[in-house]
């Protein structure tokens, strides 16, 4: 058994089974085509993303990272610069094996979703205060709030130090997008170790993007998530099932939060998810591609 990071042991089956995916994905990151029979029992990011945003480079400033301008046709103020690390030096195992890094290598489907319907209602976002859990590099979705609403605050988390220095250089990139709202990023873990004393019952919204599969996390980021909002504040999370993991995360939630799951949630992407289907190639899997929208509300008993 292997501890994890909230102190409970994680099955030494789980450890390998991870251990064996970003192999598989650091093979594909740096264009290594080899392979072990073990490959198709493990892989999972074989469908890319949705393609509802544009990216195109615009400057190289150092050789680790390249800088994108993303953009997007169905909303025009979206302009924001983006800093990706390069494959090379970001897939190290050493690295990725750390606390929930799946986000350091590359934007996810679920980010890419939780950002575009964030979008589609800039005015939910008025005067509110959001904060982003487990964001990775580049917590898009909470990029995008900054710099797309009137949000009076934006704080961009994840549990890995390197996450949250890609995250300053971005802020610091993007400032003259944010207008008035404030935008900050930290240092944030789940668990019994957490320090996120100083941000109780500060937040009218969470977003979180992909965070339900780690089975030694559920339940902490249940209990931040319920910390984090304001009694009437909701959490806007994007995840696919991943076998049972989903309906656990609902199920430990429920006992919190009134709680709404919804497949088809917005046409575009409900269409986009049947093409994807239809097409029958062995890319896209809906058990670990397709997002479901999670909405938690907090009431004022919680």
């Amino acid at each position: 058994m292997t501890m994890g990071t909230n102190g409970t042991a994680i099955p030494s089956t789980n450890i390998a089974a991870a251990k064996h995916r970003w192999k598989i994905l650091a093979r594909a990151l740096i264009g290594d085509r080899s392979s072990d029979p073990d490959d198709r029992i493990f892989s999972v990011r074989r469908f890319q993303c949705f393609g509802l945003f544009q990216s195109k480079v615009v400057e190289d400033r150092s050789s680790d990272a390249d800088w994108f301008m993303y953009t997007s046709r169905d909303f025009e103020k979206l302009k924001l610069i983006v800093r990706q690390l390069r494959a090379e030096s970001t897939v190290k195992l050493d690295t990725l094996l750390g606390f929930n890094n799946t986000g350091n290598i590359c934007i996810w489907p679920s980010e890419e979703v939780m950002t575009y319907h964030c979008l589609k209602d800039v005015n939910w976002f008025r005067n509110k205060s959001v904060i982003e859990l487990g964001g990775g590099m580049t917590c898009l979705a909470g990029m995008a709030v900054a710099a797309c609403t009137e949000a009076s605050c934006v704080v961009l988390t994840d549990g890995n130090g390197d996450s949250v220095k890609n995250l300053d250089l971005m802020i610091h990139e993007n400032q003259d997008s944010f207008g008035t709202t404030t935008v900050s990023s930290r240092f944030l873990r789940w668990g019994p170790d957490e320090t996120a004393a100083d941000l109780k019952d500060r937040f009218d919204c969470v977003l979180c993007a992909d965070c339900f599969f780690f089975d030694e996390g559920r339940s902490d980021l249940v209990e931040l998530v319920c910390s984090l909002l304001r009694p009437g504040g909701q959490a806007v999370m994007f995840a696919p099932h991943r076998g049972p993991t989903l309906q656990t995360f609902v199920h430990l939630a429920s006992n919190k939060f009134d709680v709404t799951v919804a497949d088809n949630y917005d046409d575009k992407i409900w269409q986009l998810h049947q093409q994807m289907k239809l097409k029958g190639n062995g890319e896209y899997d809906e058990n670990l591609h397709y997002p479901v929208s999670v909405l938690l509300k907090k009431t004022g008993s919680s």
